[in-house]
């Protein structure tokens, strides 16, 4: 199969976005066949910076993307390179606007009844309980406003039709338990094959009553477009590759994993709802979508809205904020370290009170000057090891932790937290590191 790639990057579509990581050298093409079971997942392992498409999928008809975005690099093309890129995120979150509706679509040129065992759906560990729709943005809508939510969550293959969707006690938790209270099943669009943008709205912690659509119009400065589903009306995003319809069922569940998440460990096996899809509707060729768990394109997704978040609340309690990085050996979610320039030598300790305000799973907090580069692990263990002294480090112990970290305590989920001051204190000289790293 070839892939038709399109030169106008303005236009905010999956398509040319792949168009412009080709440009970038960051798009890597496998034409020979792979597997489902596990050999996608090492492609994505081995190119773990850049996209990866498949064209030759074993059981399926459709090509499968991966990895699409998975570096800072594929980060700053998707924000169009602004170089204060939190603050320009933070304002999309603050100042949404509603996307254009239009009557028709490309996405809606195909229809067929869905057949999950048609599409390239992996499995990516061995632990896994099966094949696991990892990519899937799925759109609610509130039952009293109907105001669109749009938010990502995995779904285990159960057969043709059916998937147990994970949710945790978010927006879409309470569109289904509102719905299921009056007896209802909640109607649901799954889009699969979109701009990585969509993906960014879809993570992010929506402040209260603004819809995850407006926010990701926001950050494609206005070019977002929606339609609306043949069924059940819900308000989609007029060019991506595939919209599975369906609902997710008021009165029954199904154990649901193991799944190996974003700390590299199997989350536990829960009870969860069954996902009932009906139709599905694709675009002429399209492109199916994955996600890997546990890597870097599930670390930014995830922690990049956090990072954006914290930077914007430390920004109010020290007098500059360089940068704020939630570490890959993290997880992408549990630990930060954030640069900042303070003004007394309590302010790495507010700075670390504050992320922990803004990100409320972090766990690990460590502060450190301009001079280190966030980034780099040795110049930040080392910050650590000749700027923190026995007054540096604080604990906190009965914490809200988070429910992906496998040291919490199972019982109320609760955790130590830890801030590590390593930046120079006033009363000391000698901090000054003479030798590059």
């Amino acid at each position: 199969m070839s892939f038709v790639f399109y030169g106008n990057c303005d236009f905010m579509s999956l398509r040319p976005y792949l168009d412009t990581l080709k440009q970038s050298n960051l798009l890597v093409e496998i034409k020979d066949k792979v597997k489902l079971e596990y050999e996608i997942t090492e492609h994505l392992q081995i190119n773990h910076n850049k996209a990866v498409l498949f064209s030759d999928v074993e059981d399926s008809t459709f090509p499968l993307l991966g990895n699409c975005l998975s570096s800072r690099n594929q980060l700053e093309l998707v924000l169009n390179k602004d170089k204060n890129y939190y603050n320009f995120f933070q304002q999309s979150l603050l100042n949404p606007q509603q996307p254009k509706p239009v009557e028709s679509s490309l996405t809606f040129s195909n229809k067929d009844s869905v057949n999950l065992s048609k599409l390239p759906i992996p499995k990516f560990f061995p632990v896994d309980g099966g094949k696991y729709l990892t990519s899937g943005i799925v759109i609610a809508q509130f039952p009293d406003t109907k105001a669109p939510n749009m938010s990502i969550h995995r779904i285990m293959v159960l057969n043709n039709q059916q998937g147990a969707i994970r949710i945790v006690p978010r927006n879409l938790y309470k569109i289904f338990h509102e719905n299921k209270e009056n007896g209802l099943d909640t109607p649901i669009a799954v889009v699969n094959g979109y701009h990585p943008v969509l993906a960014l709205a879809a993570s992010s912690p929506t402040p209260s009553g603004k819809s995850e659509l407006s926010i990701a119009n926001s950050l494609l400065r206005g070019n977002l477009s929606i339609a609306r589903t043949p069924r059940y009306g819900i308000p989609v995003p007029s060019d991506v590759e595939f919209i599975l319809e369906g609902k997710i069922l008021a009165n029954e569940e199904v154990d649901e994993g193991p799944f190996v998440d974003i700390t590299g460990t199997p989350d536990d096996v829960r009870s969860q709802p069954i996902v009932q899809f009906e139709n599905i509707f694709y675009r002429d060729d399209p492109i199916f979508q994955t996600i890997l768990p546990a890597y870097e394109e599930h670390f930014i997704l995830m922690g990049f809205p956090r990072e954006a978040e914290i930077h914007n609340r430390v920004s109010k309690v020290v007098p500059k904020v360089h940068g704020v990085y939630l570490t890959p050996s993290g997880c992408g979610w549990l630990s930060a370290v954030i640069s900042v320039t303070t003004h007394s030598d309590v302010d790495g300790h507010k700075v670390g009170l504050t992320a922990f305000e803004a990100h409320p799973s972090l766990k690990w907090v460590t502060v450190v000057d301009e001079d280190i580069d966030i980034c780099d692990s040795k110049a930040v263990e080392w910050a650590r090891i000749t700027r923190a002294g026995a007054n540096d480090i604080t604990i906190l112990d009965n914490m809200r932790g988070s429910s992906l970290d496998p040291s919490r305590r199972r019982g109320d989920n609760t955790s130590i937290k830890v801030i590590i001051d390593a930046t120079k204190k006033r009363d000391k000289t000698g901090y000054d590191r003479v030798i590059p790293f």
